[in-house]
């Protein structure tokens, strides 16, 4: 497992219905220090997110017709159409706009659901929005570590008609998977709303990632402006106050958050950073225990937390519990289990636990290397 290095700080940056509704869901207080922050460039909107040139979209426009002609339906022949970009697309962290991650071929798979949407716009497509949750994908940069989470876009079927008396769960269509992971779950369906928030947010992380706060603030404003409510967005403007120096404005950012959503695993955690730096350790230690006790169902939040927890073995050994807990089949929590017990001079354990991974493993790169570990722990421990 590759050691973070701190000091450092946790963010989430992400790593979405057709119809934009900026109305707030409900009517909240933020207090933000906007004296701090001053940016004057213009903010890129809606339009220039989602919108293609007149060139792209006839280029487009030809590719997909062929492929209707080809009998497919306006739903398949999209999925097809982006198949094929998708085989010729670079991935890498870079959040892009519709038009760059056309031209360029490259971006995260936030940019080519950003691309999908413009593409299903043309096209008169109605879509949806699903988080992916997986193993989480770290990056460090100037003391920062973002964790990447993962979009879906469903592309529904404009054909369907519900039959009298039957009961749909949901309309037919295509999940675009972009970025597809082993083991990865399907997480909650969302907003259009959140979606743009989180195009926002994103943008927020890097600029904040390259020591451009005041971009940072801006993007990170709008990203609220939009939602309100948005937990994620919340945390991120805390952390953002917190690097200028101003953790008061960080504290009420992290409890306002909290009193969203008092569960919310990385906000707890980024707030006990800000305790034990102020030398409050009866909080720390306070909120240490909330976590200990709290039941998220996604194992890779548990196991974001036991990455970062390298230091602190018995915290880390509770947080790979959590998340075998709720995805028994984590090879990655099983290693690291192993890590520390062989740390800890418990090779039994270790070795137990090893065999658990090998278990659940299905690569046989993956087989050959838990087997040699065994073998090594076994003369170990003759």
């Amino acid at each position: 497992m590759k050691k973070i290095i701190y000091p450092c700080f946790f963010m989430v940056l992400l790593s979405a219905c057709s119809t934009l509704d900026l109305k707030p869901e409900r009517a909240i207080d933020i207090p933000l220090n906007q004296s701090l922050f001053t940016y004057n460039e213009i903010i890129l909107g809606e339009q220039d997110i989602f919108s293609l040139t007149q060139e792209q979209e006839a280029e487009f426009f030809n590719e997909y017709e062929k492929l209707l002609q080809q009998g497919l339906a306006r739903h398949e022949a999209l999925s097809a159409y982006l198949q094929r970009l998708k085989n010729n697309f670079t991935f890498y962290g870079k959040t892009n706009i519709a038009t760059k991650s056309l031209s360029e071929k490259q971006g995260n798979c936030l940019s080519l659901s950003i691309l999908t949407t413009a593409l299903t716009r043309l096209t008169g497509l109605e879509t949806s929005y699903r988080e992916v949750t997986s193993s989480p994908v770290f990056q460090k940069n100037n003391n920062f570590i973002s964790s990447s989470s993962h979009v879906q876009t469903i592309i529904y079927d404009p054909n369907f008609v519900p039959k009298e008396g039957v009961v749909y769960l949901s309309k037919p269509g295509i999940v675009i998977d972009y970025f597809p992971t082993k083991n990865s779950q399907q997480g909650p369906m969302f907003s259009f709303t959140k979606f743009l928030s989180m195009y926002y947010r994103n943008i927020a992380g890097d600029a904040l990632m390259h020591k451009e706060p005041n971009k940072a603030f801006a993007y990170g404003e709008e990203a609220l402006r939009i939602m309100p409510a948005s937990v994620e967005a919340i945390n991120f403007m805390a952390l953002l106050h917190k690097t200028q120096l101003d953790n008061k404005t960080a504290e009420k950012l992290y409890k306002l958050g909290m009193s969203l959503d008092g569960s919310n695993i990385q906000i707890i955690h980024n707030y006990m950073i800000l305790l034990a730096r102020e030398g409050r350790s009866e909080e720390v230690h306070f909120y240490q225990e909330k976590l200990n006790v709290l039941d998220n169902p996604n194992p890779y939040l548990w196991l974001e937390q036991a990455y970062q927890s390298y230091h602190k073995p018995k915290q880390a050994e509770i947080y790979y519990k959590k998340a075998l807990k709720n995805a028994p089949y984590l090879q990655e929590a099983y290693i690291g289990l192993a890590k520390i017990y062989f740390k800890g001079n418990n090779k039994k354990l270790a070795k137990e636990m090893i065999e658990n991974a090998l278990k659940w493993s299905y690569k046989k790169e993956e087989q050959q290397l838990y087997k040699k570990k065994l073998s090594i722990l076994s003369a170990l421990s003759v």
